[in-house]
């Protein structure tokens, strides 16, 4: 079978299906990868690339962790992502799979405007481009422009500081925060607390923070540092998405493991990893076969891979109550809907933030307790029809939800299921006859899918907190042990996933910069 998405790569059935490949009996390897999430397919590609031989082990039937797609009949949905930025010429994701050789096999399509931003009475599509994206809000509050721009470029800077400091391209002796005065300044701040003294009109914050669900906390509470990267990465240098579902990009991250000699295991649970005084020894695979190797990524749930993986005796007392004190981000209800209605009367965009209330703190405690009245709405046949027959549209609907809110998920999926159908019923008089099929996804179904602690979508919570040096590094007090993923510095999100795989990579090879990685696979 050949996957046009590759290049035109004959791939193995076996492995494309989902089944599960025999390892080669005498495989030696010099690491093993524990999770194929896109931190860990970024660290196993990078170190394949490198010349290591990699097994990474996967315990679901594909690769991808949430940007894995699955098929309904004719339709083909991603299950969680559904934009990213860093692929323009020279951006992360383009250096990534440009520096592995890949870079055509993934077709990144422009998405513009980035978001749709809807409230009582108004609404706002919010460009990419930062001059565009600025000008959009100060047309809208032009009372505020003045703070709207002073407040754009704390977020460049930010972002901008923090690429630096991450990268490693600053000499070292000036990597300290006083040598990044913007970080330094806002490294404890809220978005609120940075936002608040330079925009006084409330209605002016709440569109300019109207992203803030790709956090996973509203302003008052999520880390200013790590929403200007994120929303900088969006707005300044452009929204994507992956033509054919981000499970291609997934896939062809795995496939640079397999080309360079490594082996990508799937259906396979890893039941421990070995350690004695020196450090990693050995990882354990469900059926019991031993695979020697002294490096070791974990890209699955840090907890997991502490207490069960590793055994929490093996780390320093310190680290364990530090990781105690942590709190997991909050998960979310999905639906996956096709209808037969027009795009353009479901949204005017490729991603739509539904809000009833003007107060995003509202809308969260709504998200705490189980009652969110907001809700997104992705459409990604605007950007790539094939993904359902001709003349229909897939429409994914999320929605924040606190795993603990409902104490039976399985019981209550129904009144979720019209909780969703009446929302869209509002909003196109209807469109309940229309829908051909709709199936919800639970907090549940994340725990189940994952193995994140409480279903979490961004690993930690991205509070100011448990960010930057408060957040586990993708080095483990346990000597060849490396960690990547969400639950790793910088955090949640494609973007700052195939960051913590980069910053892995690194670490294991002995590089001190992206720069020396990149040049040493030329």
């Amino acid at each position: 079978m050949t996957d046009p998405g590759h290049g035109g790569r004959a791939t193995p059935p076996s492995e494309r299906n989902g089944e599960r490949p025999p390892l080669r009996p005498a495989a030696r390897y010099d690491a093993v990868v524990i999770g194929t999430g896109i931190g860990g397919l970024t660290c196993a590609a990078l170190l394949a690339r490198s010349g290591r031989r990699v097994l990474a082990v996967e315990r679901h039937d594909r690769v991808g962790g949430y940007a894995h797609s699955f098929r309904r009949g004719p339709y083909l949905f991603d299950a969680a992502v559904h934009l990213v930025g860093g692929c323009e010429d020279g951006g992360l994701i383009d250096q990534l799979l440009t520096s592995l050789g890949v870079r055509q096999r993934c077709q990144f399509e422009s998405v513009d405007p980035c978001y749709r931003a809807e409230f009582p009475g108004f609404a706002l599509a919010a460009p990419t481009g930062l001059a565009e994206f600025r000008a959009a809000h100060q047309e809208a509050f032009p009372d505020e422009a003045g703070g709207i721009a002073s407040y754009l470029d704390d977020c460049a800077t930010i972002r901008d500081e923090t690429r630096r400091l991450m990268s490693g391209t600053q000499a070292a002796a000036q990597r300290t925060l006083e040598h990044f005065p913007t970080l330094h300044r806002l490294r404890r701040s809220t978005v609120e607390d940075a936002l608040q003294p330079v925009v006084t009109n409330p209605r002016a914050r709440a569109a300019l923070t109207a992203l803030w669900p790709y956090v996973g906390l509203p302003p008052k509470q999520m880390s200013f540092l790590y929403w200007a990267s994120m929303l900088m990465s969006y707005v300044e240098d452009g929204s994507y998405y992956c033509k054919g579902t981000f499970q291609v990009f997934a896939d062809t991250l795995a496939d640079v493991v397999r080309e360079a000699g490594g082996d990508v295991l799937l259906r396979t649970a890893v039941r421990s990893i070995e350690t004695d005084t020196d450090g990693v020894r050995a990882v354990t695979l469900d059926g019991g076969r031993r695979i020697a190797t002294q490096l070791v990524l974990s890209n699955a749930d840090m907890r997991q891979t502490v207490e069960e993986l590793v055994g929490a005796d093996r780390f320093p007392a310190r680290y364990r109550r530090h990781l105690d004190r942590l709190r997991p981000s909050v998960s979310a209800v999905v639906a996956y809907l096709a209808t037969d209605l027009p795009a353009a009367a479901i949204s005017a965009a490729h991603e739509t933030f539904a809000f009833d209330s003007w107060d995003h703190g509202q809308s969260y405690d709504g998200t705490m307790n189980g009652s969110p009245s907001w809700y997104t709405l992705t459409v990604p046949t605007t950007i790539d029809p094939s993904l359902a027959p001709q003349g229909e549209t897939l429409v994914v609907y999320t929605t924040l939800v606190a795993f603990d809110a409902v104490s039976d998920w399985r019981s209550n999926k129904q009144r979720y299921h019209d909780r969703i159908a009446g929302q869209l019923e509002a909003r196109v008089p209807g469109s309940a006859s229309r829908i051909k099929i709709l199936e919800i996804g639970t907090p549940q179904t994340m725990l189940r899918y994952t193995c994140n602690s409480a279903g979490a979508l961004y690993g930690w919570e991205l509070s100011p907190d448990q960010i930057g040096p408060t957040r586990p590094s993708s080095t483990a007090p346990v000597p060849g042990l490396y960690l990547a993923g969400h639950w790793t510095q910088p955090g949640g999100g494609i973007y700052g996933v195939v960051t913590s795989g980069v910053l892995a990579a690194r670490a294991m090879l002995g590089l001190d910069s992206d720069e020396d990685l990149w040049n040493s696979l030329r």
